[in-house]
Formats: structure tokens, sequence, C-alpha cells
């Protein structure tokens, strides 16, 4: 039997933007790490990426109203079940909410964004009153993120290998081929 799996939109969706946060992440920790003058460019990028995250994170919340999750393997009890939808909410949530308080705090910092053929000048003057705070609760949003989607990792690896429900199977790749 098959498990019932999301659609190939949704599993591109899911994974791209898992890759995308790891990204950001991995550069929002390790830029003072890189050389001064490489530092606006992994500024930049880390913007553009988060930039990225919010855009196809709200496609996604769009694309996840039009289209039904598949459902939860048989026994899977209210409280799980309401665990669930508040951790995806609250992923959802946050998926948008950090890039969200990045791009002020990128802009408070005297900084554009440069997109290549397009380039957004700063639009504010530097304002350290206003981009420190704001970096405190960008990186404190960010570390939520990534530590809810480290509890969704556990999570999913709970069910595959010691409940060996099949619950991973609803997002798994290969499903966005035809085979399960």
């Amino acid at each position: 039997m098959s498990t019932p799996h999301y659609d190939p939109v949704a599993i591109g969706l899911h994974w791209g933007i898992a890759a995308l946060i790891a990204a950001a992440f991995v550069l929002g920790l390790t830029v003072d790490d890189f050389p001064k003058a490489y530092e606006g460019t992994v500024v930049n990028t880390h913007a553009i990426i988060g930039l990225a995250v919010v855009l196809l994170s709200l496609t996604r919340v769009g694309w996840r109203l039009a289209h039904r999750a598949p459902p939860l393997p048989r026994g899977t009890g209210r409280m799980v079940e309401a665990a669930s939808k508040l951790v995806h909410g609250s992923l959802y949530i946050l998926m948008i909410v950090v890039p969200l308080i990045g791009i002020p705090t990128l802009l408070y910092r005297g900084r554009g964004i440069d997109f290549g053929i397009l380039q957004l000048a700063p639009l504010v003057p530097r304002t350290p009153e206003i981009y420190r705070p704001l970096t405190d609760v960008h990186e404190l949003a960010a570390y939520a993120l990534v530590l809810l989607a480290a509890g969704h990792i556990l999570a999913a690896l709970y069910h595959q290998y010691v409940l060996r429900d099949g619950l991973v199977g609803r997002m798994n790749i290969r499903a966005m081929s035809g085979r399960s």
C-alpha cells in the first residue's frame, strides 16, 4: 500500500525553504568569520536568501490553504495532532517573521540590497539605537525557528524509526516523481 503524500509543489516548497533557511542561518552565524572584504557580499546574500524564504513561505501558506494535507497515520492521537498543528503553525509564522524582522534591521544598518540587475539603496540613515535591538530580536527569532525545526526533525525521526507509522513518507521527495 502506498503512503499518502503531499503533492510535488508542497514537497518542493518544503525542502527548498528548509535548504534556504539552513543557508541563511549558517551565513548569519559565520558572517564575522569571513574576511572583512566579503562582509557586504555575505550580508547581501543572507538578505536575498531571507527575502526568498519569506516569499516562498507565503507561497507555501497559500498553497497549503488551497491543498489539504494527506491524512495523519491511523492511530495518531488528538494530542499528537494538536502538537503537530501548533508546531507547523509556529514554523510558518517564524519562516515569515524572521526575514521580515531582518529587513528593517538591514535598512537601519544603512545598507541596501543588491539584486544584481536592481539595487535597492539604503532607505534610512544608519541608526544604531534601532538596528541593535532589532538585530537581537532577529537573532532570537532565528534561533527559535531553527530550534523548532530541529524538534520537527526529531519528531519525524521518532515517527520513522520508533513508531514506524509512515508519517515521513508524506513529505518524501521521491513522491515528486510519482514513486513512493
